[in-house]
């Protein structure tokens, strides 16, 4: 009667130990799920957070324009100065800033650098003053030229002007500058802004 009074006891207790391992196992398994959820929601917040911070980004840039004028370091006459030609392709600095508003664009360099994945229009007008030369200048993407508005300058014909314009789609980072193609020469002048370089976002994308 004694043994079986302790195997009922030994018995019991092993289900008390057993009953306790499983709600030890169940309270891990509420406590992780608990955390599991708790992450979850966490990474809500942060994705929503990086989105919000995406819009305020986008729209704070979705103004940019801008307008620059080319001017001659060195004036010739009645304000008018020759660029070129060179050696090389040279980027066209059109240092006198019209507008820029977003300051993509980059007086000292020349450059405009695409602040957003977006659609770009650019103009621009060419203006040369100059006898029996090639002239003209060419609208470049990164590396890659887009168009190239040219002439031979006779001796009858001195002054001249030419316009062109493309819509570009840019990826953040892209650059647009205008190039004065090797030997050529053009004109810009430090009273009027003859020689211009115009550009602005149409929307983003």
């Amino acid at each position: 009667m004694m043994k079986m009074k302790l195997v009922m006891f030994v018995l019991a207790v092993n289900l008390l130990k057993v009953n306790s391992l499983i709600q030890e196992q169940e309270q891990e398994k509420d406590q992780q799920k608990t955390q599991d959820k708790s992450d979850f929601i966490f990474e809500i917040i942060d994705l929503l957070f990086t989105r919000i911070e995406e819009v305020k980004t986008s729209c704070e840039v979705k103004k940019v324009a801008f307008s620059a004028a080319l001017q001659p370091t060195v004036v010739k006459s009645e304000g008018v100065g020759i660029i070129g030609p060179f050696s090389s392709s040279s980027t066209l600095i059109h240092g006198h800033i019209i507008t820029n508003i977003g300051n993509a664009y980059n007086p000292n360099t020349g450059v405009f650098t695409a602040p957003v994945k977006g659609v770009y229009f650019f103009t621009f007008t060419t203006y040369s003053w100059v006898k029996k030369a090639d002239i003209g200048v060419s609208l470049y993407h990164n590396e890659q030229e887009v168009l190239l508005i040219w002439e031979w300058q006779d001796s009858g014909d001195n002054e001249d002007y030419g316009t062109n314009s493309a819509t570009l789609v840019l990826q953040p980072g892209d650059t647009v500058y205008l190039s004065l193609p090797k030997g050529f020469q053009v004109a810009g002048s430090v009273t009027s802004n003859t020689h211009t370089f115009s550009g602005f976002m149409l929307y983003n994308l």
